[in-house]
Protein backbone atom coordinates (compact mmCIF):
# COMPACT_ATOMS: atom_id res chain seq x y z
CA UNK A 1 0.00 0.00 0.00
CA UNK A 2 2.93 2.18 1.44
CA UNK A 3 4.83 2.11 -2.15
CA UNK A 4 2.36 1.16 -4.71
CA UNK A 5 -0.42 3.77 -3.61
CA UNK A 6 0.75 6.56 -0.74
CA UNK A 7 3.82 7.26 -2.09
CA UNK A 8 2.82 7.59 -5.69
CA UNK A 9 -0.05 9.73 -4.75
CA UNK A 10 1.69 11.91 -2.74
CA UNK A 11 4.61 12.75 -5.63
CA UNK A 12 1.89 13.71 -8.17
CA UNK A 13 0.21 15.64 -5.67
CA UNK A 14 3.40 17.95 -4.76
CA UNK A 15 3.62 18.63 -9.31
CA UNK A 16 1.27 21.15 -8.66
CA UNK A 17 2.62 24.56 -6.84
CA UNK A 18 -0.96 25.74 -5.39
CA UNK A 19 -3.99 23.47 -4.30
CA UNK A 20 -2.52 20.11 -4.86
CA UNK A 21 0.35 21.29 -2.19
CA UNK A 22 -2.56 22.04 0.57
CA UNK A 23 -4.05 18.63 -0.11
CA UNK A 24 -0.23 16.84 -0.09
CA UNK A 25 -0.47 18.29 3.53
CA UNK A 26 -4.05 17.22 4.64
CA UNK A 27 -3.05 13.90 2.94
CA UNK A 28 0.03 13.73 4.92
CA UNK A 29 -1.84 15.14 8.14
CA UNK A 30 -4.61 11.53 7.98
CA UNK A 31 -1.28 9.23 6.81
CA UNK A 32 0.52 10.18 9.90
CA UNK A 33 -2.41 9.91 12.08
CA UNK A 34 -3.03 6.32 10.54
CA UNK A 35 0.47 5.23 11.67
CA UNK A 36 0.14 6.71 14.82
CA UNK A 37 -3.23 4.42 15.82
CA UNK A 38 -1.42 1.62 13.55
CA UNK A 39 1.69 2.05 16.01
CA UNK A 40 -0.74 1.95 19.55
CA UNK A 41 -2.65 -0.94 17.96
CA UNK A 42 1.00 -2.73 17.41
CA UNK A 43 2.04 -1.90 21.55
CA UNK A 44 -0.82 -4.04 22.32
CA UNK A 45 0.62 -6.99 20.90
CA UNK A 46 3.95 -8.94 22.18
CA UNK A 47 6.64 -7.81 19.26
CA UNK A 48 10.26 -6.52 19.30
CA UNK A 49 10.80 -3.39 20.32
CA UNK A 50 13.22 -0.40 18.23
CA UNK A 51 13.94 2.68 17.58
CA UNK A 52 13.74 4.26 14.35
CA UNK A 53 15.21 8.11 13.59
CA UNK A 54 15.52 9.80 10.34
CA UNK A 55 18.79 10.59 9.24
CA UNK A 56 19.58 13.65 7.63
CA UNK A 57 15.79 13.85 5.59
CA UNK A 58 13.10 15.88 5.75
CA UNK A 59 10.01 13.88 4.94
CA UNK A 60 8.39 13.04 8.35
CA UNK A 61 5.50 11.89 6.86
CA UNK A 62 7.73 8.95 5.01
CA UNK A 63 9.23 8.57 8.69
CA UNK A 64 5.93 7.40 10.42
CA UNK A 65 4.85 5.49 7.02
CA UNK A 66 7.88 3.41 8.14
CA UNK A 67 7.30 3.00 11.26
CA UNK A 68 4.05 1.82 10.25
CA UNK A 69 5.88 -0.14 8.12
CA UNK A 70 8.21 -1.93 10.84
CA UNK A 71 5.05 -2.56 13.28
CA UNK A 72 4.00 -4.74 10.60
CA UNK A 73 6.78 -6.53 10.72
CA UNK A 74 5.89 -7.17 13.94
CA UNK A 75 8.51 -4.66 15.50
CA UNK A 76 7.10 -2.00 18.22
CA UNK A 77 8.30 0.77 17.09
CA UNK A 78 9.19 4.30 18.77
CA UNK A 79 9.52 7.51 16.57
CA UNK A 80 12.06 10.27 16.92
CA UNK A 81 9.35 12.68 15.11
CA UNK A 82 12.34 15.29 14.54
CA UNK A 83 15.11 13.65 11.90
CA UNK A 84 18.58 14.23 13.12
CA UNK A 85 21.74 15.12 11.41
CA UNK A 86 24.01 12.77 13.31
CA UNK A 87 22.13 10.33 15.44
CA UNK A 88 23.59 9.50 18.45
CA UNK A 89 23.03 5.74 19.34
CA UNK A 90 25.14 6.10 22.73
CA UNK A 91 21.61 8.04 24.07
CA UNK A 92 20.22 4.84 23.90
CA UNK A 93 22.18 2.17 25.26
CA UNK A 94 20.77 -1.35 24.58
CA UNK A 95 17.98 -0.38 22.25
CA UNK A 96 17.48 -1.77 18.39
CA UNK A 97 17.67 1.25 16.21
CA UNK A 98 16.50 1.53 12.70
CA UNK A 99 18.01 4.79 10.80
CA UNK A 100 16.14 6.28 7.98
CA UNK A 101 17.68 8.40 5.18
CA UNK A 102 14.71 8.08 2.48
CA UNK A 103 17.44 7.98 -0.51
CA UNK A 104 20.68 5.05 -0.39
CA UNK A 105 22.90 5.54 2.33
CA UNK A 106 26.20 8.17 1.61
CA UNK A 107 29.50 7.03 1.63
CA UNK A 108 29.67 9.09 4.69
CA UNK A 109 26.75 7.52 6.35
CA UNK A 110 28.12 4.11 5.15
CA UNK A 111 31.24 4.27 7.45
CA UNK A 112 28.99 6.48 10.08
CA UNK A 113 26.56 2.80 10.84
CA UNK A 114 29.72 0.62 10.34
CA UNK A 115 31.91 2.40 12.74
CA UNK A 116 28.80 2.32 15.03
CA UNK A 117 28.49 -1.09 14.48
CA UNK A 118 31.59 -2.00 15.21
CA UNK A 119 31.17 0.16 18.69
CA UNK A 120 28.57 -2.76 19.82
CA UNK A 121 25.49 -0.86 18.86
CA UNK A 122 22.30 -2.82 17.82
CA UNK A 123 21.69 -0.36 14.44
CA UNK A 124 20.71 -0.69 10.80
CA UNK A 125 19.30 1.03 8.02
CA UNK A 126 15.90 0.72 7.02
CA UNK A 127 14.19 1.16 3.75
CA UNK A 128 16.45 2.34 0.28
CA UNK A 129 19.13 0.08 -0.19
CA UNK A 130 19.62 -1.40 3.65
CA UNK A 131 22.66 -2.53 4.82
CA UNK A 132 21.78 -5.60 7.08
Amino acid sequence: VIDRLILPVRQRLRLDQNTARAICSMLDGVLIDYAVTALAEARKKASKEALLIGWDCDDRTRLWLEAWRLSQQGWNIDVLAEPLDSPRPELFPGQRIFVWTGTALSLRQQEQLTHWQEQGFDIVSHGVLRLV
